[in-house]
Formats: C-alpha cells, sequence, structure tokens
C-alpha cells in the first residue's frame, strides 16, 4: 500500500468508491454521488434524507446525517478492504437515519 506526503497509508479505492459500493448493503431506494474530486462520498434515503462519508482531518473515517448533523466514525483504517469499509458504512447509515 502506498504511503502519503506524511507517510501515511493511502487505501487503494477512494471515498466515494467505498460509499458507491455500500449500496450493495443497503435497502432498495438508496443512490450515491461523489463529492468534490470523490474526496467523499454521498448517500441518499429513498425519503431524500443526505448522508456523507467523508474523512475527518485525524484521518476517521465518519458517516454524518446532513439533516440532523449526527455522526458516528466508523472502526476502520486506511488498509481497511473496500468491502468492509462498505459493510460498516451499511451498518450506521440506518443508526442514523
Amino acid at each position: 500500500m502506498p504511503n502519503s506526503f506524511h507517510n501515511q497509508p493511502v487505501p487503494a479505492y477512494t471515498i466515494w468508491q467505498a460509499a458507491e459500493a455500500s449500496l450493495t448493503y443497503l435497502h432498495e431506494g438508496w443512490s450515491a454521488f461523489p463529492g468534490p474530486w470523490a474526496t467523499t462520498g454521498h448517500l441518499r434515503a429513498w425519503d431524500f434524507t443526505p448522508f456523507t462519508v467523508a474523512v475527518a482531518e485525524t484521518g476517521v473515517l465518519y458517516v454524518r446525517n446532513d439533516l440532523l448533523g449526527d455522526t458516528v466514525t466508523l472502526d476502520v483504517t486506511a488498509e481497511t478492504d473496500i468491502d468492509t469499509v462498505a459493510r460498516a458504512i451499511a451498518v450506521v447509515v440506518p443508526r442514523l437515519h
């Protein structure tokens, strides 16, 4: 796995790709959209509730309900494979909805 300028691990996928992959594990009616430069992923529920998947400055991946402002951090790292990250997103999003 390559490292960033600050010697931090860089995953082989973008946050947008992880958010899109989470659609596999969410119920029908969800959609995903990329943020600028695919640095964030945006999910939209069947009732149009917006969610953001992003990385905090500390390097922690989080999911935020953009309507309510509630945020949950995920227990994953940059070394975690995309499928595990997608599953983690899909588990957290319904709890925030």
